[in-house]
């Protein structure tokens, strides 16, 4: 990975740039530091492949739908009728 100085990359930007998108990595330097490093963006890799990559999400471990929860009470009943008429006949 080559190395060039912050005036370098004011200087000549386009140049720099140009240098990085052919495919070159270049690290940044001030006062012989390495500050920055200028890299290509890769379209091959997948958005989730990159932040696994980074350490920013978790691979999924099963593959295929995600199975629905069971389905809870009978579904021939609305739960809201049900409600309604069990407040009627509180309030009288």
């Amino acid at each position: 990975m080559d190395r060039i100085p912050v005036r370098e990359l004011n200087q000549n930007t386009s140049a720099v740039l140009a240098r990085v998108q052919r495919g070159e990595s270049l690290e940044v330097t001030v006062k012989g530091t390495a500050v920055a490093r200028l890299v290509p963006i890769t379209t091959t890799q997948s958005l989730l492949d990159r932040l696994v990559a980074e350490g920013r999400a978790t691979a999924p471990t099963t593959s295929g739908p995600v199975p629905m929860p069971p389905t809870l009470g009978d579904p021939a009943v609305e739960a809201a009728a049900e409600l309604a008429a069990m407040r009627d006949e509180e309030r009288w």
